[in-house]
Formats: structure tokens, sequence, C-alpha cells
């Protein structure tokens, strides 16, 4: 009788080292891309008008990259998966907010929907959590390389991510592109090459290459819109609290 193999193993954020998503230097290879993702999300939180103690809840924390940009005068709730020790809320093994309904001001959601099985149900989720006119705060992939943490699902056009945020009954307020297309093409060429370049040369070569990216991506604005490595929105739950989870 033939044995069961095991299964494999899966591993988890805490797991893997994070300074190479969080902190750029020189040969890092996404630099552009984290500077402009973090300038892009402090934009937007300054436009969500939180009232003094109001209450942020940042779903799929990680390790609280972006607390800094909501300042002291809210109160942050930071959920993510169990095992996680900078989390203060554990979600669900189905990853449902252990939070009631029309509890928060804003849900914070920064490149995680991508690795979420299924995005309807997490906006939904969302949703749910909000209070009536409360706002929704969202980065995830456009045209990205695969990207494991722990597994990696989806990737959006501009329509594609407006028609799911729409139908979980959200209202896109403010919708843009972060790196446009040109140096989107940059970023995915030094993306394949790099593991071709000989060790020593690996971080000149990508300092070169992520100045290029910088240089492109000033020079071609139009295309972010449409074509974006990541894309960033503000959605509002309507004030009559109506959403795909009320009906």
């Amino acid at each position: 009788m033939d044995q069961a193999r095991p299964e494999p193993r899966v591993v988890r954020f805490l797991e893997t080292p994070r300074e190479h998503l969080r902190r750029p230097y020189w040969g890092h290879p996404l630099t552009h891309i984290i500077r402009e993702l973090r300038a892009a999300l402090a934009r937007s939180v300054a436009g969500l008008e939180i009232p003094r103690g109001g209450t942020v809840v940042d779903y799929g924390c990680a390790d609280l990259k972006y607390r800094d940009l909501f300042g002291d005068h809210i109160e942050y709730l930071a959920a993510d998966l169990p095992g996680n020790p900078d989390a203060a809320i554990k979600l669900g093994a189905d990853g449902a907010l252990p939070l009631p309904d029309c509890s928060a001001d804003v849900v914070f959601s920064s490149q995680v929907m991508e690795h979420v099985a299924d995005p309807s149900n997490y906006l939904s989720e969302c949703a749910r959590v909000l209070r009536p006119g409360g706002k929704l705060l969202l980065s995830t992939h456009g045209i990205m390389v695969y990207h494991r943490d722990p597994v990696d699902y989806w990737r959006w056009t501009a329509e594609g991510l407006r028609r799911i945020v729409t139908q979980a009954g959200f209202q896109i307020v403010r919708f843009e592109g972060v790196m446009g297309l040109a140096a989107t093409g940059l970023q995915l060429f030094q993306d394949g090459t790099y593991h071709r370049v000989p060790g020593p040369l690996r971080k000149p070569y990508v300092s070169i290459m992520q100045s290029l990216v910088a240089l492109f991506d000033r020079q071609s604005p139009g295309s972010r819109a449409e074509n974006a490595l990541v894309f960033v929105l503000i959605a509002a739950k309507p004030r009559d609290g109506i959403g795909r989870h009320d009906r």
C-alpha cells in the first residue's frame, strides 16, 4: 500500500526575512517602487480625514511598515494570521476579522489582496467592519513579477480592480497607478536578468537599473492610470450602509 505523501511545508511570513522588502539600499532590486509606493500611501492617508480617536484596521498588517503614516491620534488595530507577534488581532481560519459590524473608520490593506485566496470575500469583510461613510485604503499588484509570501494568486488591470472593489459595495473616490509602463518594463527586465549577472556585479547592475527605472518613471507619467506596477485606491462605503454583504 502506498504511503501518504506528507503535505508540503508552507513558509509563513514571519519565517522569511523582511528587510529586503522594507528598506531600500544601494543595490536593492525594488528601491524605486518601495519609495514611490510609500509616497503614494502617504498622500492617500492625508486625504482620508480620519477623526481624532477614529479606528483604523490594518487588515494583514505584517510588520506594521506603514503605521507611522497614520499618526498617534487614532486607534490602530493591527490584524493578521496567528503567529505574528505584531498583530493585536488574530484572524480566523477563513481570514475573517473578529470585529463587530460597522466598527471601523478606515480599513488599510497594502500589498495583501494578491495573496488572498478569495479577494471578493476579503473585500466583503472590509465593507462589513466599516462604518457607513468609512474608507478603504488599498494597494495591490498591477503588473508585477511572481512574489510568494507565502503564496501569490492575483494580478489586476485597472478596470479589473475597479470592478471587484465596486462589486463589494464600495464607491471608488481615488485611484492611481504607481510606477508607469516604461519603468515597469525596465523593472521586469531587471528581475528577469538579475540572476544571470555574476554575483559581485549584481549590486552595481541593480543600482544602475533602478536609476534608469526612476528616470523613465519621471519621463513617462501618463501611462500610470491604466498600466502600473502597483495600484493604490481609496474607496468609500456608502453612507446608507448598503453593500454586497448587506443584501
